[in-house]
Protein backbone atom coordinates (compact mmCIF):
# COMPACT_ATOMS: atom_id res chain seq x y z
CA UNK A 1 0.00 0.00 0.00
CA UNK A 2 0.83 3.92 -0.48
CA UNK A 3 -0.25 7.16 -0.32
CA UNK A 4 -2.97 7.40 -2.75
CA UNK A 5 -1.98 8.87 -6.59
CA UNK A 6 -4.71 10.30 -8.11
CA UNK A 7 -5.39 8.57 -11.49
CA UNK A 8 -5.05 10.42 -15.02
CA UNK A 9 -8.67 10.77 -17.58
CA UNK A 10 -6.24 9.45 -20.10
CA UNK A 11 -4.26 6.27 -20.30
CA UNK A 12 -0.96 7.12 -19.31
CA UNK A 13 2.41 6.73 -21.30
CA UNK A 14 3.88 4.46 -18.46
CA UNK A 15 1.64 2.10 -16.36
CA UNK A 16 1.38 2.77 -12.81
CA UNK A 17 2.25 -0.27 -12.06
CA UNK A 18 5.02 -2.63 -13.42
CA UNK A 19 7.70 -5.64 -12.76
CA UNK A 20 9.58 -8.28 -14.33
CA UNK A 21 9.19 -11.76 -13.62
CA UNK A 22 12.63 -13.23 -11.56
CA UNK A 23 13.39 -16.93 -10.75
CA UNK A 24 13.04 -16.08 -6.91
CA UNK A 25 9.08 -15.16 -7.68
CA UNK A 26 8.87 -18.95 -9.14
CA UNK A 27 7.22 -21.70 -7.30
CA UNK A 28 9.51 -24.00 -5.95
CA UNK A 29 9.32 -27.90 -7.03
CA UNK A 30 10.91 -30.80 -5.86
CA UNK A 31 11.34 -32.43 -9.61
CA UNK A 32 12.68 -30.96 -12.63
CA UNK A 33 9.03 -31.47 -14.37
CA UNK A 34 8.82 -32.03 -18.25
CA UNK A 35 6.66 -29.34 -18.52
CA UNK A 36 4.74 -26.57 -16.48
CA UNK A 37 2.84 -23.36 -16.98
CA UNK A 38 3.46 -20.14 -14.37
CA UNK A 39 0.82 -17.69 -14.36
CA UNK A 40 1.33 -14.70 -12.81
CA UNK A 41 -1.26 -12.25 -11.34
CA UNK A 42 -0.97 -8.77 -10.96
CA UNK A 43 -3.15 -6.65 -8.87
CA UNK A 44 -4.25 -2.85 -8.86
CA UNK A 45 -6.25 -1.21 -6.36
CA UNK A 46 -7.83 2.22 -5.26
CA UNK A 47 -11.19 4.04 -4.36
CA UNK A 48 -13.48 6.39 -6.56
CA UNK A 49 -14.78 9.46 -4.25
CA UNK A 50 -17.16 10.25 -6.98
CA UNK A 51 -19.11 7.61 -9.48
CA UNK A 52 -17.17 6.94 -12.72
CA UNK A 53 -15.80 4.59 -15.43
CA UNK A 54 -12.35 2.76 -14.52
CA UNK A 55 -10.24 2.33 -17.57
CA UNK A 56 -7.40 -0.21 -17.11
CA UNK A 57 -4.61 -2.22 -20.26
CA UNK A 58 -2.82 -5.16 -19.24
CA UNK A 59 0.43 -5.55 -21.09
CA UNK A 60 3.50 -7.90 -21.66
CA UNK A 61 7.04 -6.92 -22.30
CA UNK A 62 5.23 -3.40 -23.94
CA UNK A 63 2.60 -5.33 -25.95
CA UNK A 64 -1.02 -4.80 -24.72
CA UNK A 65 -2.22 -8.13 -23.64
CA UNK A 66 -6.18 -6.69 -22.50
CA UNK A 67 -8.04 -4.08 -21.98
CA UNK A 68 -11.47 -2.63 -20.70
CA UNK A 69 -13.33 -0.75 -18.27
CA UNK A 70 -15.22 -1.27 -15.34
CA UNK A 71 -18.38 1.27 -13.45
CA UNK A 72 -17.24 1.75 -9.78
CA UNK A 73 -19.93 3.86 -7.32
CA UNK A 74 -18.96 6.56 -5.30
CA UNK A 75 -17.18 5.76 -1.99
CA UNK A 76 -16.53 2.17 -3.89
CA UNK A 77 -12.84 0.49 -3.65
CA UNK A 78 -11.92 -1.49 -6.64
CA UNK A 79 -9.15 -4.25 -7.42
CA UNK A 80 -8.37 -5.25 -10.64
CA UNK A 81 -6.94 -9.03 -10.69
CA UNK A 82 -5.00 -9.29 -13.99
CA UNK A 83 -3.75 -12.72 -14.84
CA UNK A 84 -0.81 -13.24 -17.74
CA UNK A 85 -1.15 -16.59 -18.37
CA UNK A 86 2.30 -18.03 -19.29
CA UNK A 87 5.26 -16.04 -18.19
CA UNK A 88 8.65 -16.34 -18.08
CA UNK A 89 11.49 -14.69 -16.29
CA UNK A 90 12.40 -12.04 -17.28
CA UNK A 91 8.80 -10.74 -18.70
CA UNK A 92 7.84 -7.37 -17.67
CA UNK A 93 4.14 -6.91 -16.31
CA UNK A 94 2.66 -4.07 -16.71
CA UNK A 95 -0.69 -2.71 -15.37
CA UNK A 96 -2.36 0.95 -16.22
CA UNK A 97 -5.11 2.91 -14.78
CA UNK A 98 -7.38 5.82 -15.93
CA UNK A 99 -10.42 7.00 -14.96
CA UNK A 100 -13.30 9.06 -16.55
CA UNK A 101 -13.68 11.41 -13.11
CA UNK A 102 -10.81 13.20 -12.02
CA UNK A 103 -10.65 12.56 -7.96
CA UNK A 104 -10.16 8.56 -8.36
CA UNK A 105 -7.18 7.03 -7.29
CA UNK A 106 -5.39 4.13 -6.61
CA UNK A 107 -2.75 2.96 -3.86
CA UNK A 108 -2.44 -0.93 -3.61
CA UNK A 109 -0.39 -3.21 -5.77
CA UNK A 110 0.82 -7.20 -5.71
CA UNK A 111 2.33 -9.70 -7.30
CA UNK A 112 2.31 -13.61 -7.31
CA UNK A 113 2.42 -16.17 -9.69
CA UNK A 114 1.69 -19.91 -9.19
CA UNK A 115 2.33 -22.67 -11.61
CA UNK A 116 -0.43 -25.18 -13.70
CA UNK A 117 -0.68 -27.93 -16.22
CA UNK A 118 2.57 -29.36 -14.73
CA UNK A 119 3.26 -32.78 -16.76
CA UNK A 120 5.75 -34.30 -14.13
CA UNK A 121 7.54 -37.35 -16.43
CA UNK A 122 8.53 -37.02 -20.00
CA UNK A 123 7.42 -40.88 -21.25
CA UNK A 124 3.92 -41.93 -21.05
CA UNK A 125 3.65 -42.89 -17.65
CA UNK A 126 0.43 -43.53 -15.48
CA UNK A 127 0.84 -42.02 -12.27
CA UNK A 128 -0.67 -44.83 -9.73
CA UNK A 129 -1.45 -44.12 -7.46
CA UNK A 130 -1.51 -40.12 -7.67
CA UNK A 131 -2.17 -38.55 -4.05
CA UNK A 132 -2.81 -34.70 -3.78
CA UNK A 133 -1.87 -34.89 -0.05
CA UNK A 134 -2.07 -31.41 0.61
CA UNK A 135 -3.93 -27.80 -0.74
CA UNK A 136 -3.41 -24.19 0.28
CA UNK A 137 -5.22 -20.98 -0.89
CA UNK A 138 -3.14 -18.31 -3.09
CA UNK A 139 -2.55 -16.07 -2.28
CA UNK A 140 -3.20 -14.77 0.64
CA UNK A 141 -2.97 -10.86 1.06
CA UNK A 142 -2.81 -8.76 4.08
CA UNK A 143 -2.56 -5.39 3.77
CA UNK A 144 -5.66 -3.10 3.73
CA UNK A 145 -8.95 -4.82 4.92
CA UNK A 146 -9.15 -7.93 1.87
CA UNK A 147 -11.12 -10.29 1.46
CA UNK A 148 -11.77 -13.11 -1.25
CA UNK A 149 -13.21 -16.03 -2.92
CA UNK A 150 -11.93 -19.08 -3.65
CA UNK A 151 -12.21 -21.63 -6.30
CA UNK A 152 -11.59 -25.39 -6.79
CA UNK A 153 -8.32 -27.09 -8.17
CA UNK A 154 -9.08 -29.06 -11.64
CA UNK A 155 -7.19 -32.15 -11.80
CA UNK A 156 -6.91 -33.92 -15.15
CA UNK A 157 -6.95 -37.66 -16.49
CA UNK A 158 -6.79 -38.34 -20.10
CA UNK A 159 -10.45 -40.13 -20.70
CA UNK A 160 -11.88 -39.72 -17.54
CA UNK A 161 -14.09 -36.28 -16.21
CA UNK A 162 -12.74 -35.58 -12.87
CA UNK A 163 -14.62 -33.06 -10.35
CA UNK A 164 -12.74 -30.25 -9.05
CA UNK A 165 -11.91 -30.35 -5.21
CA UNK A 166 -10.73 -28.12 -2.36
CA UNK A 167 -8.51 -31.14 -0.09
CA UNK A 168 -6.59 -33.66 0.26
CA UNK A 169 -7.76 -36.46 -2.48
CA UNK A 170 -6.41 -39.61 -3.85
CA UNK A 171 -7.07 -41.45 -7.45
CA UNK A 172 -6.04 -45.28 -7.57
CA UNK A 173 -4.60 -43.87 -11.38
CA UNK A 174 -3.72 -40.81 -13.24
CA UNK A 175 -3.00 -40.58 -16.78
CA UNK A 176 -1.94 -36.76 -17.54
CA UNK A 177 -3.36 -35.10 -20.70
CA UNK A 178 -0.59 -34.07 -23.24
CA UNK A 179 -1.73 -30.34 -22.82
CA UNK A 180 -3.62 -29.74 -18.97
CA UNK A 181 -1.09 -32.37 -16.97
CA UNK A 182 -2.14 -33.71 -14.15
CA UNK A 183 -3.97 -30.22 -12.43
CA UNK A 184 -5.41 -26.83 -13.99
CA UNK A 185 -5.68 -23.81 -11.33
CA UNK A 186 -9.12 -22.08 -12.41
CA UNK A 187 -8.17 -18.50 -12.26
CA UNK A 188 -5.49 -17.62 -14.80
CA UNK A 189 -5.55 -20.90 -16.82
CA UNK A 190 -9.35 -22.50 -16.72
CA UNK A 191 -10.76 -19.16 -15.88
CA UNK A 192 -9.40 -15.42 -17.60
CA UNK A 193 -6.20 -16.28 -18.92
CA UNK A 194 -4.57 -13.00 -20.10
CA UNK A 195 -7.48 -11.00 -18.87
CA UNK A 196 -8.26 -9.43 -15.84
CA UNK A 197 -11.21 -9.10 -13.50
CA UNK A 198 -12.91 -6.36 -11.79
CA UNK A 199 -14.34 -6.31 -7.88
CA UNK A 200 -15.52 -3.41 -6.28
CA UNK A 201 -17.06 -3.17 -2.79
CA UNK A 202 -17.88 -0.51 0.14
CA UNK A 203 -15.71 -1.65 2.56
CA UNK A 204 -12.80 -4.41 1.02
CA UNK A 205 -10.14 -3.39 -0.63
CA UNK A 206 -8.42 -5.73 -2.13
CA UNK A 207 -11.65 -7.52 -3.10
CA UNK A 208 -10.15 -10.28 -4.87
CA UNK A 209 -10.05 -14.45 -6.46
CA UNK A 210 -7.81 -17.24 -4.38
CA UNK A 211 -7.02 -20.34 -5.88
CA UNK A 212 -6.61 -23.63 -4.38
CA UNK A 213 -3.59 -25.23 -5.21
CA UNK A 214 -1.54 -28.43 -4.54
CA UNK A 215 1.80 -27.96 -1.82
CA UNK A 216 2.22 -31.98 -1.89
CA UNK A 217 1.50 -34.73 -4.50
CA UNK A 218 3.01 -37.89 -3.76
CA UNK A 219 2.49 -40.41 -6.50
CA UNK A 220 4.52 -43.46 -8.32
CA UNK A 221 5.32 -43.59 -12.09
CA UNK A 222 4.39 -46.19 -13.87
CA UNK A 223 5.58 -46.45 -17.87
CA UNK A 224 3.25 -47.75 -20.70
CA UNK A 225 4.70 -47.44 -23.69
Amino acid sequence: MSTPETLPTAEPTTPQIGYTVQDSDLPVLSLNCYKKVYVAVVFGAGKFPTTGLLYYRMKKNGASVYSSSSYVLANYYYTVQAFFFDVKVGDLLELAFWSSVSDSNWDYKAFHVLVTRVIVLNKPRLMAPCNFAALSIQPVLTLGNPTYTTHALYPYHDDISLPSFTGATSYTFLYPKDTYGIFRIYFGDYSNPNTATVRTSSTNRPYYYCNYVPTQINFRGVRID
